[in-house]
């Protein structure tokens, strides 16, 4: 609140819910007075984003303005933008040559697993479970922040047989997401909204794995549902469910093209545009 009330902007866009209901709050106390937008970063839109006091509500989904529009929403206050990720995620990075900068075999089916969400026990499973690939494929795990899980990591992949077909490889903090996500054919991981919304820009099949119920799992059926992802609740069976997408190369070239379909990498410039424009007017 001191915030706003020293910077007094012209315009405030919030990214989550609950800063949309103190803003919302503060205008129906006429204690301020800038406009806000709302930007909901997941597909679906949830009762907590719903607010009395805003301008400009900005989604994902023609299917999520439908139903603000039947909450009574009106439609002039509604605009499908997509879900705003970096800039940087729209440029084209060449797959070749971006595995060869970050040391990657240059003809290998590349599966990106973003360990973020998943707990350190689980990081580790699926590691395991992802070395009984039968296709010939490198696994690249993000591991964050989490240099105590990157060490066990490579410790188990040390270990690997030797003559095996998969190589796994662990990073560490890396704010070259981008370009990993350019070098890999394939994500695993959890559905957030971000992660979810990179992913589809660069063109990458999702497999979901366990999403939390909520959000992730409605993103997961939108995923689904569009034929960009297949989706993997039990650990056991992911190497046989990746080994079964990886099979049959025509049908995953059409997921990725799905994705890009689905994709909106400029959705931060014209979430922007359009509030210019509706402020100068």
């Amino acid at each position: 609140m001191n915030l706003l009330k020293e910077y007094e902007p012209d315009i405030a866009i919030c990214t989550h819910f609950l800063p949309s209901e103190i803003l919302s709050w503060l205008k129906a106390k006429a204690r301020i007075a800038c406009p806000q937008a709302i930007v909901v970063t997941d597909f679906d839109v949830h009762a907590m984003w719903l607010c009395r006091h805003y301008e400009q509500y900005f989604v994902a989904l023609d299917e999520t303005r439908m139903h603000m529009e039947k909450l009574g929403i009106h439609p002039g206050k509604l605009t499908v933008s997509g879900i705003p990720i970096d800039p940087v995620f729209s440029l084209s990075k060449d797959k070749r040559e971006m595995r060869i900068k970050h040391g990657l075999a240059p003809d290998k089916t590349t599966i990106l697993v973003s360990a973020g969400g998943f707990g350190v026990g689980r990081v580790e499973d699926l590691s395991t479970c992802l070395s009984e690939l039968q296709h010939e494929a490198q696994v690249v795990v993000l591991c964050g922040r989490n240099e105590e899980l990157k060490k066990r990591l490579d410790k188990r992949a040390a270990k690997r047989p030797p003559g095996s077909r998969r190589s796994i490889i662990n990073i560490g903090y890396t704010t070259l997401m981008d370009e990993f996500m350019s070098a890999s054919d394939i994500l695993l991981g959890k559905p957030g909204g971000l992660t979810t919304s990179e992913a589809l820009a660069k063109g990458l099949v999702f497999v979901i794995v366990n999403p939390i119920p909520g959000q992730e799992e409605r993103n997961s059926d939108h995923l689904l549902e569009e034929g960009v992802a297949i989706r993997c609740n039990n650990l056991p069976v992911i190497a046989y469910k990746v080994d079964r997408l990886m099979d049959d190369t025509a049908r995953l070239a059409r997921r990725q093209a799905s994705a890009r379909r689905l994709a909106r990498p400029h959705a931060a410039r014209d979430i922007v545009d359009k509030l210019l424009d509706l402020h100068h007017h």
